[in-house]
């Protein structure tokens, strides 16, 4: 990465419903020309004392105004509910700082903006937001790049952040056309990346889906919580067992304290009264995609 720290916020972009002006280029995000925004991205020299924090094996400090993120090999974040401060390492490729940006980073912004952010991927079918949620590598973006190739609109990749602050039905604002994918789901897929593939994260790098990508805001209205199977298969979840998924795959929920708990669990119970949450059991192998596809189908022409 460059050493020289400049603040020339000449690049526009748009994400989760907002406007970005970042001092860094974000190939990955949807271009905007708006003048004004609602976050700043810039580099910086991030003060916070870490030397103790990382001895607890921690890569994130919660102050009263502000969550920093720090990894040693790729850099410190201060993130605000208006900005982003990046100070990173001095040989950080610049793919894998942008990998953790708009990963890990950005989604602890969402947080602070009052969003309910969960581990999930998320397509457009017939005008509702469907998510696949899960653990790293439980073949989220997999299953919504399948979609993808079938003709459904991406939503976002690997985390959704969702309005819960209306009583109506939550609602998803579109990410960034782009899906986080391992060296084998992209060949398999027939994915083609412009730069070299770098090894970030378990071999993962961000494949461009720009052809079929959902620009508006649109309702949250079933969840898939992805489980590995001998057989493709779809069991639906009772209330108790869906809001235990919720919380657990709650993005972050390591990070709050006490008192923002119930904050969480209001969030996950508000979405319940809208949404249908199923576990769907998937293959491992990737030649059952389609099976995959044909039951999620069925499933939502019951439901949807």
């Amino acid at each position: 990465m460059a050493s020289v720290k400049s603040n020339d916020l000449s690049f526009k972009y748009e994400a989760f419903g907002l406007k970005i002006h970042s001092t860094i280029s974000l190939p990955e995000l949807t271009p905007s020309e708006s003048e004004n925004a609602d976050i700043t991205i810039y580099l910086g020299e991030v003060d916070l004392p870490i030397e103790n924090v990382l001895n607890e094996e921690l890569s994130y400090k919660v102050t009263e105004n502000a969550i920093y993120r720090f990894w040693d090999v790729i850099g410190k974040f201060k993130i605000n509910k208006d900005s982003i401060m990046i100070d990173p390492s001095s040989e950080v490729d610049k793919i894998i700082l942008r990998n953790f940006l708009l990963g890990t980073v950005f989604a602890t912004f969402l947080i602070l903006r009052g969003l309910f952010v969960f581990h999930a991927s998320s397509v457009n079918i017939n005008g509702s937001a469907i998510a696949f949620s899960g653990f790293s590598g439980y073949g989220k973006s997999t299953t919504a790049m399948a979609f993808y190739n079938n003709g459904y609109p991406v939503v976002a990749d690997d985390y959704i952040a969702v309005d819960v602050d209306k009583d109506e039905i939550p609602l998803i604002s579109p990410g960034f056309p782009s899906l986080r994918l391992s060296s084998k789901s992209m060949d398999f897929m027939g994915c083609t990346v412009d730069k070299p593939r770098l090894k970030i994260n378990n071999d993962k790098i961000y494949a461009s889906v720009p052809n079929n990508f959902s620009s508006n805001k649109i309702p949250l209205k079933k969840i898939y919580i992805l489980q590995r199977g001998k057989e493709s298969k779809i069991i639906d979840l009772k209330s108790p067992e869906a809001f235990l998924e919720l919380v657990k795959n709650s993005f972050g929920i390591h990070m709050f304290s006490k008192s923002e708990l119930p904050d969480n669990f209001f969030q996950c119970e508000r979405i319940l009264k809208n949404v249908d949450v199923s576990i769907l059991e998937i293959p491992d192998s990737l030649e059952k995609i389609q099976e995959v596809i044909m039951i999620v189908e069925e499933d939502l022409s019951e439901k949807l």
